[in-house]
């Protein structure tokens, strides 16, 4: 069956289907970009800061401020640009800093979201306007 066919024997739903299709695929490959790129980068910095950390915090908080565009990095130096900080301080300081960085991880989640809701509707609204046209079709 060429594209052509299924197109025209899907009829209208067939083409939001193929758009959802696409957008989803598109950003998996940006989402996927996004972790790989972000995971290499995290592990090698984090890795470093901590090395740092222990006998030069300056140039821990240094490392971290250079490579502020990543979010484990302002997590971080949220917590530790506090002066001097109880225990109950810091963690508060770092989950904080973690909830504001959930939008940035779960970017394009609500439109996952809403294709996973929607394109069974559009299936099953295919498969509801096929019979109709089909009875109609039988029934002239």
């Amino acid at each position: 069956m060429q594209i052509s066919n299924f197109f025209q024997s899907g009829g209208i739903v067939a083409w939001p289907l193929l758009g959802f299709s696409i957008l989803s695929v598109a950003l998996i490959f940006e989402r996927l970009w996004f972790w790989a790129k972000l995971r290499q980068r995290q592990n090698r910095v984090i890795g470093d800061t901590l090395k740092r950390y222990a006998h030069d915090p300056e140039a821990a908080i240094k490392l971290l401020k250079y490579n502020v565009d990543l979010p484990i990095a302002r997590i971080f130096l949220e917590a530790l640009e506090l002066e001097q900080p109880n225990s109950e301080e810091f963690r508060l300081a770092l989950e904080s800093a973690a909830q504001a960085e959930i939008p940035t991880l779960k970017r394009f989640s609500t439109v996952f979201d809403t294709i996973i809701s929607v394109a069974p509707l559009l299936g099953l609204l295919g498969t509801i306007l096929g019979l109709i046209t089909s009875g109609v079709v039988k029934s002239s």
